[in-house]
């Protein structure tokens, strides 16, 4: 559990958490506000006692105020007022239901017709009246208590996680812990549309790394290294881009359909290609394509029980190499996504074996 907080490193020396935590407490604050509100405005425990007379009742079966079928008691009842009558079948603010019939008729047995009771008269509006009172904190009922533990889970507490966590990260280089970057905007084009994000700056990334190391060496004894080891390794991996920024890739889906995307990193370069479906993927990594540098992916299915895939480096039609990943094994260094990372990463620096560009 400790060593998945490295996913939080991510948000150090930004702006980001703090922005969060800003946003969703002023989120929770509207929200509770005007709940309260409408409890108030709802609240009948403060109106005016008049005489009433109980005119008809009756059960109706009924979706309203319950969300399914149930059975609604109706009570129809008349006051006086300043010398008025009113009537009016609104005698709660809540509504009163039963899944069952004889329930429903059985508490009517306290209203019946003909009888005398106490309505319970607005004072803003003698046409309003109720004969059951409700606190406002009653009108709410266990649903706001609900709703207000979602919206604090998602509005503070996560927020105030990610800021908790990242601050831990800031603490580890105390002499950078006061050194706060925007995220930045960026563009992919990816599956023939422009995607945005947003990313820490080169700055702040380079921070990261160095307070992942500190924070490993600092809660080594009390963490899954393994585990903290190859997460550490993917979000340093992430944070490795290519020299000048953007690079654009020309894809071959299945042998048929090509596709141009751009990427920053392998990382992103890996995530992109995975989102396009089909079994094989073939990377140009050379204006001549075919008989250029190529990075060939093929899915090869369940072998043993578990799903492998084929990653080759290809000169034209020649092998250079060859490398057979178990997509499912998760064991320490060997996390599959880092065998494949390091591939292409390797298969990217035998192109830049001469003076020319040798991407698109």
């Amino acid at each position: 559990m400790k060593a998945s907080s490295l996913h939080f490193s991510v948000l150090a020396f930004n702006r980001a958490p703090r922005i969060w935590v800003i946003v969703g407490s002023t989120i929770f604050l509207i929200f509770t506000t005007v709940n309260i509100a409408s409890g108030i405005s709802q609240e009948t425990s403060k109106w005016q006692a008049e005489d009433a007379k109980i005119l008809d009742t009756g059960v109706v079966y009924e979706t309203v105020g319950c969300g399914e079928w149930c059975y609604h008691p109706t009570i129809f009842f008349e006051w006086q007022i300043d010398g008025e009558t009113h009537k009016s079948t609104s005698y709660s603010k809540k509504y009163v239901n039963f899944y069952a019939s004889g329930a429903a008729h059985q508490w009517l047995e306290d209203y019946p017709v003909g009888s005398n009771t106490t309505a319970y008269v607005n004072p803003n509006d003698h046409s309003d009246a109720v004969l059951i009172t409700h606190t406002w904190i009653q009108m709410m009922g266990i649903e706001f208590v609900l709703y207000n533990l979602l919206c604090a889970s998602t509005c503070l507490l996560l927020p105030l996680l990610a800021l908790f966590t990242a601050r831990s990260f800031e603490k580890t280089l105390p002499e950078h812990s006061h050194k706060r970057y925007k995220l930045v905007s960026t563009v992919v084009w990816a599956s023939g549309q422009v995607q945005g994000s947003w990313n820490s700056g080169p700055e702040a990334i380079e921070l990261q790394v160095m307070a992942r190391s500190a924070w490993i060496k600092k809660n080594f004894d009390s963490m899954d290294m393994d585990e903290a080891l190859a997460i550490s390794q993917a979000l340093d991996a992430r944070a490795k881009k290519f020299e000048g920024g953007f690079r654009t890739f020309s894809v071959l889906i299945d042998g048929t359909k090509e596709k141009e995307v751009e990427a920053r990193s392998t990382t992103e370069l890996l995530e992109i290609i995975s989102s396009f479906g089909g079994d094989s993927k073939l990377i140009y990594l050379e204006d001549t394509k075919e008989k250029g540098r190529q990075l060939e992916f093929s899915f090869l299915g369940d072998k043993g029980g578990d799903d492998h895939l084929s990653i080759k480096e290809l000169l034209g039609d020649e092998i250079i190499r060859e490398e057979i990943v178990n997509v499912e094994r998760n064991s320490g260094e060997n996390q599959p996504w880092q065998m494949v990372d390091d591939f292409v990463q390797e298969t990217l620096r035998n192109c830049g074996t001469d003076d020319e560009d040798w991407w698109n």
